[in-house]
């Protein structure tokens, strides 16, 4: 369906690696853009992380899950030639998508304004991790750091120990990638309209503050004096051990309180004045954890999801990786799609997140093996297919 998706007939070339930019290429992918990804002769390093095959090399599960859709081929931009050859490419492709620390791409001959003046319309996109500016800009950076410095370590501390802790995947790689995505389609629409290409950075610190901010930030919002406590959903706990297990449970209106209290036998807190509105249960919740959680370990899981399921709270059972497969609702929905790599073998993976009535989107290529399509990709461009890329 590649010929059929909303981005069917644009060229993108990503020179990046780990999560970010191949996530944010995979998804242009999924849209029917051609995405060549070029790799160094090691590969992409995500090619050796995640579950793999016993007798299968370079394809973990971490790459496989960031990287269908693309075509790959295997240049050394320490080559002259292959430098050459990735220039040829990049005029030839619409975008370019690149997550070299800041300087590096430019060394390289790859940079933005090297690349203008070969193709003035070209949409060329940057990901740094904390800005091109200031102390730390040139800083080695992963999720991590950026977890560190934009507050989600803080944020997820523990509300009674306040010990702080990361979220426990790749949080900001992905909020940064679903930026570049965006922003690429918006270039392109702009583009579209006036002719025009244009430089985007992306700073994976800038997209996680924009991510946090909303609903998260509020005691860094206002400035000056006067400014009274409201709590925020950080401070709230929603994920509480019952009899034999875990349910997460969370209200926000008054009627889905007064239905949890009901189902909870405790209609003494809809009476106290401390839990009376959706911020005053934001200031007080500590304490109303506290109550909650202490009912909630005297029945099991089933129990309680089955009671709540009754008067429409808002809850949901704890799903471990390996429960996702049978959950119903996951199943019923046929988000999770099942292919035939022909390396791989059989393996599963969601589908894209947007689906299209007129423009399908989905898998059109499986992952690539390492430089599997060089040759190909080369004659496109008018090189030679031996020498350079091989």
């Amino acid at each position: 369906m590649a010929d059929r998706g909303p981005l069917s007939g644009y060229r993108v070339v990503e020179f990046g690696s780990n999560l970010t930019a191949p996530l944010a290429t995979m998804l242009m992918g999924d849209q029917g853009a051609d995405v060549i990804k070029v790799e160094a002769p090691a590969g992409d390093q995500l090619r050796g992380s995640g579950e793999s095959r016993s007798d299968v090399s370079g394809m973990g599960t971490m790459f496989l899950n960031a990287n269908r859709n693309k075509r790959s081929i295997v240049l050394d931009l320490k080559s002259e030639a292959d430098r050459a050859a990735a220039i040829k490419i990049a005029a030839a492709s619409d975008v370019v998508v690149q997550n070299f620390r800041p300087g590096v791409i430019d060394r390289l001959g790859l940079g933005y304004e090297a690349l203008r003046a070969i193709r003035d319309d070209i949409i060329y996109v940057s990901i740094d991790g904390l800005g091109r500016t200031g102390p730390a800009a040139g800083r080695r950076v992963y999720d991590i750091v950026v977890q560190g410095i934009a507050g989600f370590a803080g944020i997820q501390a523990d509300p009674l120990t306040r010990t702080p802790d990361v979220v426990r995947n790749a949080v900001t790689d992905k909020i940064a990638a679903l930026s570049v995505f965006q922003a690429v389609t918006a270039a392109l629409l702009v583009r579209e309209r006036t002719g025009k290409g244009q430089h985007v950075e992306v700073s994976m610190l800038n997209a996680a503050l924009s991510f946090l901010w909303p609903e998260t930030m509020g005691r860094a919002t206002l400035i000056g004096d006067g400014v009274k406590p409201g709590g925020s959903v950080s401070g709230t706990r929603y994920c509480f051990p019952t009899a034999d297990g875990s349910i997460i449970l969370g209200f926000v209106t008054a009627s889905e309180f007064a239905a949890v209290c009901a189902v909870l036998e405790c209609p003494h807190l809809l009476a106290e004045p401390d839990f009376a509105t959706l911020g005053q249960r934001f200031v007080n919740a500590a304490r109303l954890n506290a109550e909650i959680g202490a009912i909630l370990l005297t029945r099991t899981t089933a129990e309680w999801l089955a009671r709540l399921d009754a008067v429409d709270a808002v809850y949901a059972p704890v799903n471990w990786p390996e429960d996702i497969i049978t959950d119903p609702q996951i199943a019923a929905t046929g988000i999770l799609e099942v292919h035939d790599h022909p390396v791989v073998g059989r393996y599963r993976q969601p589908a894209h997140p947007a689906r299209f009535s007129e423009t399908p989107a989905g898998l059109h290529r499986h992952a690539p093996v390492l430089g599997a399509d060089g040759a190909e990709i080369l004659a496109e461009v008018g090189l030679p297919t031996q020498g350079a890329g091989q």
